[in-house]
């Protein structure tokens, strides 16, 4: 076999050219012959390609033209299969010049997302770094291919680890698609069998029996009649001197700001009282608020639940602090997570899939994805498996828990506890507290999913996200390609939907009614092929209409938005849009009428066999989805809802045009789903205030009645932290500015060894800052890791603390969530303060509703994003740092000092840049 890479100066066929071409022959392990060349493209190589694969135009410059090297290529692999990671990225470059066209392909991709369902990534340097795979080299062509062939023989190994019977009933499923992986596992079924493996004559769906971790035991939680108030002077004992926590834990201090939490806490709950709470960092809030919720919990018979922003947190409460707790106190905490139904595989929908077969290589990926996970151990969380890209998970949705036809009460797998949903939220029942996220809190309150229990106190940790939490959950997004998905989802008379629900009912009805029913669904089938070119064109409208609006200038790298307002839909040339529309809208409100008649048809039909019911159900939600999206598209176009805003995006990444709402404000929706509904609310978080005011949360949430209590960190910053003020660097604004921020990293990098997080608020200023950096650095020994360049944010994260000396450098969720210990995190860097952009839709929409914009909007949301920045720095009472702001505006504008005023009080220096390595150095003690 032969693997081959190739390096590009991009990723489209047509316009970008090779710069490297490798391949490797090998047999088994042995590797019996290698070939490899630079290209000269004819174009320059730009500049984050080099960046990427550290080829250059000066190493090309002398290289040969592809056309005197590419026949040589050719022969030397010849009619051999071909092996690649992602090959058909390869093979489309290559092909296309007239070589390889005929030879069998194998692509490590397609199998690594079978064989290691739980990996991290499908990149071939993490998958190969998972593997304990050495790479060297990486992103260039012969050491890709050395890694893909090594790759190749792990995951061959490994079909040879897995029960014969699972590969057959693989290959059983592909029997009306092409799947040319299924080749390497015919040869590996072939090879066992010859050598005496017999496999069992059917393969079981190895679906976990998950009664046993529901602890049926435990009672479920009902309210007692009357309330038990906590005793606040009894809880805080339990962190006092002399307490249990005093008594398990050595050296233990007692924090006076955890014990007020705590009694603030425990007060809410005994008086039915909403709070805000701050609580810097080091105060301990999670046991200053289990604790309450534990005792209140056991005492009245009545649950909690605990809403996260993040799934580090979830964590650190169910793996950490809660069973920390329960040992201390020597008591029965009972304690579960809780997600959305689309989190949990449905086994009665998989086992459907499974029956008939795979549709799609995508369908096949996904079931045998699910199955080899099964095998090893999965539990039916989602959240354990990696669905890569939004067709597997589209998949997903359909196998999920997440359709309205869940009948508990007549299904096998939720009285045999093979049900994963079930088996949660039964545990959920029978816990006193429940640990969920914002996204399903919001979902479950906005749309009545009713998936959590009955409750009535809540706790919000990670309260400063709630806002932005909502404006997700309750956002919507639509491309051309969603509606035409959906649209051949639902079928016609042979496919789709529809075409299954034929299948289903076949057996039930009559010569006379099938016959009825065919000629519904086919007429349905004929509206959708004439819908789709209909939308298509109505799709390139709004694509002409985008760009008369940039007057026909290129996409910028950030792409282009477009609020749709009032003024928008009276320019010129959005009529046109409207009449395409128009004219869309009426075929494809007729579309979704004949679909609503086959529902009612169907609907009225007694004793629906069980296949015939999962189509029914899938047509109902399909139905649902397609009428909301047809009524959203109608909003942006035509009819605006109220409290709503619109707009359209095209991506820079991939040109895709998407049509977007969102909620204006959300807190109405807040007050009338929490405050109105909930006896206690807590919302609680490490940053709440601006300028040590609760004003803004309050004004955004609509908690206008809530008690406040702000708790500092016990934490002594004017001994720990230096806060860097540059008086010397230009405006971010300036164009020197990025020469300045580059310099002033590199300089302090070699004068503290690394060590440090910068922070940015623009990807792209981040890649420049990367490529301006890196060479330098990496000659003083210094690596720089950087957010978004394939591994994960917590692979990024683990490889930083492993590092001697390195820089970070991060955007977006790095602000907030990284937790680094000791030295090998001594410096942040914000290089920008993290104003949002005007521009943004939501953002622009929402400051027209204040009088004074910026002060009102814009700065109190700056201002809680540079506190959780901040933030980063000191995560123990040991640690040491220097925090450094390279913007400027916080000296210079009076808006600046309301940014220091919201961080803890440090030593405070502000001097020449020129001078910060040396003031590091002194502080560090280096």
């Amino acid at each position: 076999m032969i693997a081959i890479d190739i390096e590009t100066t991009g990723l489209d066929p047509k316009q970008d050219a090779i710069i490297e071409l490798a391949a490797v022959r090998f047999n088994g392990g042995q590797v019996e012959d290698t070939f490899q060349t630079l290209v000269y493209p004819n174009r320059p190589i730009p500049s984050n390609i080099t960046a990427l694969t550290h080829i250059t135009n000066e190493m090309v410059r002398n290289a040969p033209q592809l056309k005197d090297v590419i026949l040589q290529f050719d022969a030397f692999i010849g009619k051999e299969t071909v092996i690649g990671h992602n090959v058909g990225f390869d093979l489309a470059f290559l092909r296309q010049i007239g070589i390889l066209k005929e030879n069998r392909a194998l692509d490590t991709y397609e199998l690594a997302a079978v064989i290691l369902p739980t990996a991290p990534r499908y990149n071939l340097g993490v998958l190969a770094s998972h593997l304990g795979i050495t790479v060297n080299d990486q992103h260039r062509a012969l050491a890709d291919c050395h890694t893909t062939r090594q790759l190749y023989s792990v995951l061959v190994q490994k079909l040879f680890e897995l029960p014969l019977e699972l590969l057959i009933d693989i290959l059983s499923l592909t029997t009306r698609i092409s799947w040319s992986e299924s080749d390497i596992l015919r040869q590996v079924v072939r090879r066992r069998v010859d050598a005496g493996e017999k496999a069992v004559p059917v393969f079981n769906i190895p679906f976990p029996h998950l009664k046993n971790d529901t602890n049926l035991e435990w009672e479920e939680l009902k309210p007692a009649d009357t309330f038990q108030p906590l005793d606040s002077d009894e809880l805080s004992a339990i962190l006092e001197y002399g307490g249990a926590f005093s008594k398990r834990f050595a050296n233990y201090e007692q924090r006076p700001q955890q014990l007020e939490m705590l009694r603030t806490v425990s007060d809410a709950f005994s008086n039915g009282k909403h709070v805000f709470i701050e609580a810097g960092t080091g105060t301990g809030k999670s046991y200053a608020y289990l604790i309450p919720a534990f005792h209140w919990a056991i005492h009245n018979s009545e649950r909690v639940i605990i809403s996260t922003n993040t799934i580090n947190l979830q964590d650190q409460l169910m793996s950490k602090d809660i069973p920390e707790l329960a040992e201390t106190l020597e008591a029965d905490l009972r304690a579960s997570v809780l997600k959305g139904r689309g989190n949990y595989l449905c086994p009665r929908r998989f086992q459907m899939m499974h029956s008939r077969g795979a549709d799609s290589a995508e369908e096949l990926r996904v079931m045998a994805k699910i199955m080899v996970w099964l095998i090893q151990g999965g539990k039916g969380d989602r959240g354990q498996l990696n669905l890569n890209g939004p067709i597997e998970r589209e998949i997903w949705n359909r196998l999920s828990a997440e359709y309205e036809g869940c009948h508990p009460s007549q299904c096998p797998h939720f009285h045999k506890g093979t049900c994963a949903f079930y088996a949660a939220r039964d545990r959920a029942l029978r816990s006193h507290v429940i640990i969920i996220n914002h996204a399903l809190l919001l979902s479950d309150l906005a749309y009545g999913a009713e998936v959590l229990p009955p409750y009535k106190y809540l706790v919000i940790d990670e309260a400063h996200h709630l806002e932005s939490a909502a404006t997700s959950a309750l956002s919507a997004r639509i491309s051309e390609f969603d509606l035409n998905r959906m649209i051949q989802e639902l079928g016609g008379s042979s496919k789709g939907i529809l075409g299954r629900l034929q299948s289903a009912l076949s057996d039930q009805l009559t010569a006379e009614d099938m016959e009825k029913l065919a000629a519904m669904c086919s007429e349905i089938g004929e509206l959708s092929a004439e819908i789709e070119p209909q939308i298509h064109r109505f799709f390139s409208a709004i694509g002409y209409f985008m760009e008369e609006m940039r007057e026909g200038s290129p996409l910028t790298v950030y792409g282009q938005q477009l609020r749709i307002i009032q003024a928008v839909r009276t320019a010129s040339g959005w009529s046109d849009v409207e009449i395409i529309w128009d004219n869309t809208n009426q075929d494809f409100q007729g579309l979704l009428e004949k679909t609503d008649e086959v529902l009612r048809a169907i609907l009225n039909i007694d004793d629906l066999n069980e296949e015939g019911m999962e189509q029914l159900d899938a047509l109902q939600g399909l139905l649902r989805a397609m009428n909301e999206d047809r009524m959203i598209i109608d909003g942006l176009i035509l009819e605006p809802i109220g409290n709503t805003v619109y707009w359209i995006d095209i991506s820079a990444i991939n040109n895709r045009l998407s049509l977007n709402s969102a909620p204006l404000m959300i807190g109405n929706l807040i007050e009338k789903m929490l405050w109105h509904e909930k006896e206690s609310v807590i919302l609680t978080s490490a940053t709440l205030t601006t300028d040590n005011s609760f004003d803004y949360i309050r004004e955004r949430l609509s908690g206008h009645d809530a008690d406040e209590l702000a708790v500092g960190s016990p934490f002594d910053y004017e001994e720990s932290v230096l806060l860097y003020l540059p008086n010397d660097i230009p405006d971010p604004n300036q164009g020197s500015a990025q020469r300045m921020v580059e310099m002033t990293l590199t300089r302090l990098c070699k004068a503290t060894g690394g060590r440090t997080l910068a922070l940015f608020t623009s990807y792209a200023q981040l890649k420049r800052t990367s490529m301006g950096i890196a060479p330098e650095l990496a000659r003083a020994g210094i690596s720089v890791f950087e957010q978004g360049e394939g591994a994960s944010a917590s692979a990024l994260l683990d490889t930083f603390r492993e590092t001697d000396q390195a820089i970070l450098l991060g955007t977006r969720s790095f602000w907030e969530g990284v937790d680094i210990q000791g030295e090998k995190l001594s410096v942040v860097v914000i290089v920008k303060l993290p104003f949002d952009v005007p521009s943004d839709p939501i953002i622009a929409a929402r400051s027209e509703c204040f009088e004074n914009p910026f002060a009102q909007y814009s700065l109190p949301e700056a201002i809680l994003k540079f506190r959780q920045g901040f933030g980063r720095l000191i995560r123990s009472r040991s640690d040491r740092g220097i925090v450094v702001i390279l913007d400027t505006r916080i000296l210079t504008k009076r808006y600046g000092r309301e940014f220091i005023n919201s961080v803890p009080k440090c030593t405070q220096m502000v001097s020449s840049v020129r001078d910060l390595p040396r003031e590091a150095q002194k502080w560090l003690n280096l």
